[in-house]
């Protein structure tokens, strides 16, 4: 599905205004919206517009999302989130080809900044026959810079008929700009 735009009468008769961000696009948010409320609805609209937000004067780079499809097994993705406050929300996961089910997982993921390198770890756990798994985490005390997030070689997923899925190694690597 592709994202249009916004139907004014409807956002009206629900609650919302349509307004123009300073970036020039239009975007839906709630009447008498906080001004984090406001900040919240333009990075929605900024991603379904397909504009990269924009970033604080000294980094260089913003918000991203990377994935790497094996036709063995299928896609391992990532997005790290740069969410104010030297905080970042990386989001992980993978998605198996049809007709593949994992029964058990191990997710590690990497983070680096100027202050050095911290790592994410989901489970070891199962998983009861899934072809999809994801996670996602709040990592604070992160040091002003420009930082990346990788999917470790080391994580895996486990199927059904005992097969083991590794996403490729360095693949998978986002980055953001830590403020």
């Amino acid at each position: 599905m592709l994202f249009k735009g916004y139907d004014k009468a409807v956002a009206e008769a629900n609650g919302y205004t349509i307004e123009t961000s300073a970036q020039g696009f239009e975007y839906s948010v709630k009447k008498n919206a906080t001004d984090s409320e406001d900040a919240a609805a333009q990075q929605l609209a900024a991603a379904r517009w397909g504009i990269k937000p924009a970033v604080k004067p000294g980094h260089d780079v913003a918000d991203d999302y990377s994935d790497y499809y094996n036709p063995q097994c299928g896609t391992a993705w990532l997005s790290g989130t740069a969410v104010r406050n030297l905080s970042v929300d990386p989001n992980t996961g993978f998605t198996l080809n049809p007709n593949q089910r994992a029964i058990f997982y191990y997710w590690e993921v990497g983070l680096s900044d100027s202050g050095g390198v911290s790592h994410q770890t989901w489970a070891p756990s199962g998983l009861l026959e899934r072809q999809k798994w994801n996670g996602s985490r709040h990592v604070g005390g992160l040091s002003p810079s420009n930082g990346q997030a990788w999917v470790e070689s080391t994580s895996y997923a486990t199927l059904d008929d005992g097969s083991s899925c590794y996403p490729a190694p360095g693949a998978v690597i986002v980055h953001y700009g830590i403020f």
